[in-house]
């Protein structure tokens, strides 16, 4: 199935900051719940940067460790159901084209987010928040242990702002603010609902305003590196 790769920039309201605290949404952190409850989170690919490259497209392939995995592409949200256990991995791929084939597709990395760490550290989850890809470790290897996997994923995030030569991801994953009958809920599905995309209280106005002059001048600098690192 081809992906057309959406053309707009991403938006600060692409996803709600509203939405319910993950750590609510699993009270197995209080320790009071089953270890197979799950609930939604909602996971968007808001960009990636690669300063080597140029003219490129970026998809990801999100993943919770089963049999079902979707491919999106910037700015799109994906709904994934998970339980505190669970690993959502990111595998990012640079296409020449809009749009995702896996013949001309190349991958650039993969980013391992443990749900349970994601809970007891971000609270509501995270929101358009960048880290580095592993560019070395092969997307299709075992996840590793937990202790490997946190650190794994704490370096990622501590990296992305130290070393800006290297390929990172934006991503929001964030526990669903909106109730979806179970029987209706799949392991992986695109989430159509522009209302939870775009929903933002007024006290968050100023928050908003100053976090999309912030994405604008990140972009700016990645454009500058990119830029001074490809042939003209």
């Amino acid at each position: 199935t081809l992906l057309v790769h959406p053309r707009p920039r991403p938006s600060a309201h692409s996803i709600s900051p509203e939405c319910s605290i993950l750590a609510r949404g699993f009270p197995s952190i209080m320790g009071n719940t089953l270890a197979t409850d799950t609930i939604p989170v909602l996971c968007t690919m808001v960009d990636v940067h690669n300063p080597k490259a140029q003219d490129m497209f970026y998809f990801c392939n999100v993943s919770s460790g089963g049999a079902s995995t979707k491919v999106i592409g910037r700015s799109q949200t994906l709904s994934v159901e998970v339980g505190i256990t669970s690993v959502v991995s990111f595998t990012v791929y640079e296409c020449p084209e809009p749009v995702f084939t896996p013949e001309t597709a190349r991958c650039l990395g993969v980013l391992r987010v443990p749900i349970e760490r994601l809970a007891e550290r971000y609270s509501s989850g995270i929101f358009q928040q960048w880290f580095n890809l592993d560019t070395k470790t092969d997307p299709r290897m075992p996840a590793g242990d937990p202790q490997t996997l946190v650190s794994k994923f704490e370096q990622a995030y501590t990296d992305a702002v130290a070393d800006v030569y290297q390929p990172k991801i934006c991503l929001s994953v964030i526990g669903s603010s909106f109730e979806v009958q179970r029987g209706t809920r799949q392991t992986c599905s695109i989430f159509v609902g522009e209302d939870v995309k775009t929903q933002a209280g007024p006290d968050l106005k100023a928050l908003i305003a100053s976090h999309k002059q912030q994405a604008a001048y990140i972009d700016a600098l990645h454009e500058e590196l990119r830029r001074l690192n490809t042939p003209s």
